[in-house]
Formats: C-alpha cells, sequence, structure tokens
C-alpha cells in the first residue's frame, strides 16, 4: 500500500473529529514535535481505511456524471465566490481552502406551478340623482335668438332634500330642464393583496471545483475529496455531482456498503426559465338590469312649500313648462325605483405559462452530521 509522510498536527487537528477520521496504530499515540515527520494511515470511524486522503473518500458514480464539485444552493443575490469557502485547522492558524477556480452558475430553481393572485370584489353601484338643473327663458327649452340659460343646481350628492340654489324671476322661467339620473358604475376593489412568488424562485446553484485526487484513498476506483470532511463545510455547501440533461436519478446505495454514495437528490435546477404568469387586472362585468327612476318637483317658495310643477326623471333630461309668470325657489326629489343592481367582480386568475429550459439534475453526499 502506498504510505505517505504527514505532520504530526493532521492526526491530532485536521483529522480528528472532521468527518469522523482518526489515526491509526502509533499515529496517534506519541507526542511528536510540529516540525517531526511521521508516517500515517488515516482510519474512518467505522473502520475502513482511508489511505493518506486527509477528507472523504468516495466512489464517483457512472454514467455522464462530472466529478465531485462543491455545490451551494440560496438566493442568488448571496451567491457567493469560490474563495469564500474556507475553514481554520482546529488548533491552529492555517486556513484551508477546499476549492479554487471560478464559480459555475448551474442553473435556477423551477417556480412552483401555483401563483397566488389577489380576491377580487367590486364596489356597489348607485343611482345619483340630476346635478343639473336650467331655468330656461322660453318655453319647452327651445333655443332661440332670445333665449337666456339661468343655472337652478342643487348641491353634488345631492339626496333628494329641499334645496334653494337661488331664484329664478319669471322673465327667466318659459320652461326647466332637468338633467337626467346617473347610474354611477362599480368599481373594482382588491380584497387582499397577492402573496409574493415563492421565495425559491429566486434560488440558485453554484457549482465551485473541488481539490480532489485519485491517488491517495485505499479503495481501488476511488476519489479522495481533499480537505472536504462533510463537518467542515458551511451548511449551504454540499459536495455533489451533477448532469445535464433530462431529470435523472441519483445513484442508489449499495446495501451494507460502508462508503457514502452520491445519493441524495438536491434538486433539479434549470440553465433557462420563462415565466410569463401573473394574475389577470380585477374587473367588475356591471349588472344584467339597472333601474333608476325619481320624481323632481320645483316650488314657487325657498322652503319647498308652494308646488310649481313636477316630473318623473329617467336617464334622460327632460323638459317640463311650469305655466305662465312662475317664480322658482327651490326644489325636491323622490326616488321611485332604486334599484342599480350588483356588478360581478372578475379576474385575478393566474395567465401565462412557466417554460423551463436545459434541467440539471444535481445529485450529492448524504450530510451525514
Amino acid at each position: 500500500m502506498a504510505m505517505r509522510r504527514v505532520r504530526s498536527w493532521v492526526a491530532g487537528g485536521l483529522l480528528l473529529g472532521a468527518g469522523g477520521l482518526a489515526a491509526a496504530g502509533g499515529c496517534g499515540a506519541g507526542k511528536y514535535d510540529c516540525a517531526e515527520e511521521v508516517t500515517c494511515e488515516i482510519v474512518n470511524a467505522n473502520g475502513t481505511s482511508n489511505g493518506h486522503c486527509w477528507g472523504q473518500c468516495v466512489y464517483p458514480p457512472g454514467g455522464k456524471f462530472g466529478e465531485p464539485m462543491l455545490v451551494w444552493t440560496g438566493p442568488e443575490t448571496l451567491a457567493p465566490s469560490c474563495e469564500d469557502l474556507t475553514w481554520v485547522v482546529p488548533g491552529t492558524d492555517e486556513i484551508i481552502r477546499p476549492s479554487s477556480g471560478t464559480p459555475k452558475l448551474l442553473g435556477r430553481a423551477l417556480p412552483r406551478a401555483e401563483i397566488h393572485c389577489p380576491t377580487c370584489a367590486c364596489t356597489v353601484p348607485s343611482c345619483a340623482l340630476p346635478s343639473d338643473v336650467t331655468a330656461v327663458s322660453l318655453a319647452v327649452c327651445g333655443d332661440g335668438p332670445a333665449e337666456t340659460r339661468t343655472p337652478f343646481a342643487p348641491p353634488p350628492g345631492w339626496d333628494g332634500a329641499c334645496v334653494s340654489p337661488g331664484w329664478g324671476p319669471p322673465e327667466q322661467l318659459g320652461s326647466l330642464l332637468i338633467g337626467s339620473i346617473v347610474e354611477r358604475p362599480c368599481e373594482p376593489v382588491v380584497e387582499d393583496s397577492p402573496v409574493p412568488r415563492d421565495a425559491v424562485a429566486g434560488e440558485v446553484a453554484v457549482a465551485c471545483p473541488s481539490r480532489v485526487s485519485t491517488t491517495l484513498c485505499a479503495q481501488m476506483g476511488q476519489t479522495c475529496l481533499v480537505y472536504q470532511q462533510q463537518d467542515s463545510l458551511p451548511e449551504a455547501w454540499r459536495q455533489c455531482v451533477y448532469i445535464e440533461g433530462l431529470d435523472t436519478e441519483c445513484e442508489a446505495p449499495a446495501a451494507g456498503d460502508p462508503w457514502p454514495r452520491f445519493s441524495e437528490k438536491l434538486a433539479v435546477f434549470y440553465k433557462g426559465v420563462e415565466d410569463t404568469r401573473a394574475c389577470t387586472p380585477c374587473t367588475c362585468k356591471p349588472p344584467a338590469t339597472s333601474r333608476c327612476e325619481a320624481f323632481v318637483s320645483a316650488y314657487k317658495d325657498s322652503a319647498c312649500s308652494d308646488w310649481l310643477v313636477g316630473i318623473r326623471v329617467t336617464t334622460q333630461e327632460v323638459c317640463v313648462a311650469p305655466g305662465p309668470a312662475p317664480m322658482i325657489g327651490s326644489l325636491s326629489a323622490t326616488w321611485i325605483v332604486n334599484e342599480p343592481g350588483r356588478c360581478t367582480p372578475e379576474g385575478g386568475v393566474p395567465d401565462g405559462a412557466r417554460e423551463p429550459e436545459e434541467p440539471v439534475t444535481i445529485c450529492c453526499l448524504p450530510r451525514g452530521r
């Protein structure tokens, strides 16, 4: 078996408690000066030999999976560089970098199939009394060269109660032009805001080249993941392999096999994800039927006691002639029919599609913590 000369602190610091490695035989039995060199074979906690691998020995998967890499997953805005992955050897001030090189974006997580849209509602439509009343000097609201028009309009939002907009003398009042009832439409209302898109949609997978060797492990065909004991890796990092193409199953661990396999599917990421989904805007479908009718009265005095003339008003303006030489001083109105109906809310439903491209399957070693 090929042996390797290693420093004594490796047996006492780097190897113990780092992925379950310990020194075999006399390697950890004696006390050595830090500068002294000894020959050590590294033994795992389960009794298997790690040869001279200062890290973890694994069997690479077959097929088209690439070499083991260190893979980070998280929000794209927090994606690290490979130089960010470091740890300090216990009991020393030595900084270990298990990776070097340029990070590779493997892909982005696929947004969930469902999206949450707002709940749409509608305000209630309403019937509004006429806002325009005009005294016309000619009879039957006719147009002519000697015509004068004098506004006699109630205040905005008039509810039909007695109002006195002013006075209309006989010479100004040949007829009275009363505007139409206004059917105020309903307006769309968002009853609750949509839930933000799933945060997973912003997750990416970034891979960094790991330091590997095919000559340090005791078992034929194994690869040494140098300085990559699992306990030394930050939580967001995994030891993984990946394959591009269709969604692929990861390697299943063999029964009784003491060596870890790349058996845990981290996820399937995609090199491209076009997500055109959105919620349709909230709208309101007008009521199928709506009835708004009122009776408007004009009075000679300002207190709505000396009745002058009245007329039924709908959604069209009307003209009424009060008779010879009247005065007009006040107005009132009462509803005959006030049934504006109800609107039907529409919208607030998902539209569009998500279209993932170029899947990447990532398979990782079990954490083993």
